[in-house]
This record gives C-alpha cells, sequence and structure tokens, in this order.
C-alpha cells in the first residue's frame, strides 16, 4: 500500500498519521469486498505487509493519481476530512493504492517519501 499525503495543506504530524489510518482501514476493506484482490491481499499480509507513505504536491496531484490507478485497474481510494480539526471539510487528505509493486510504482514510484 501506498499512501499520497496532501502536503498543500500544512496538517500536523499527527493529522497525518490519522489521515493515513482511514486510508488503511478504508483501502483494505475495499480490498475484501473485491474477489480478484483479496488474494493478493492475504499474501501480502502474509508477506510484508508494506505500507509507504510519499508527499503529493496538491488535491489535483492526488486526483490525477486516481485517474491513473483507475486506468490501471487498481485498487484506491480517497480521503476527505471531516473538518473538525485542522483543514476545512471535505479536503482531499490521502490518495491510497494497491496493487503489484511495478504497478504502483507507475503511479507513485518518482514521489518522495514523507
Amino acid at each position: 500500500m501506498v499512501f499520497v499525503v496532501n502536503t498543500e495543506l500544512k496538517m500536523g504530524v499527527g493529522k497525518i498519521a490519522a489521515q493515513v489510518g482511514h486510508a488503511t482501514l478504508a483501502l483494505y476493506r475495499l480490498l475484501q469486498t473485491q474477489s480478484n484482490w483479496k488474494e493478493q491481499c492475504t499474501k501480502w499480509e502474509e508477506t510484508t505487509v508494506t505500507k509507504i507513505a510519499v508527499q503529493g504536491q496538491s488535491t489535483h496531484h492526488l486526483l490525477e493519481l486516481k485517474h491513473r490507478a483507475y486506468e490501471l485497474r487498481l485498487p484506491s481510494i480517497i480521503v476527505h476530512d471531516a473538518g473538525r480539526t485542522q483543514v476545512e471539510p471535505g479536503s482531499l487528505t490521502v490518495f491510497a493504492v494497491f496493487g503489484k509493486v511495478a504497478d504502483v510504482n507507475d503511479i507513485t514510484g518518482k514521489l518522495k517519501l514523507l
């Protein structure tokens, strides 16, 4: 799993951690509902359980990445914040994607680590 954090929002470390947590759970739940990804998710759980957080430039950038994941038919989600603390309601905070390493790297491989 790779998590692209929207850095234009200037979220604090705790806020980022919470948003990535939301993304993890949402993407995992999505994988459990898609029979074609459930087996790969189980293999991921039994081996590496790799999770990587990288920097996204803006809301627009995260939406472009989401579109690319859609084109590659990779499961992905977008997290929108409720707006109770640091950011405006509905702000796009994190894009998360799952799949084979080569496919995910095609989308996120050039982004800097968070």
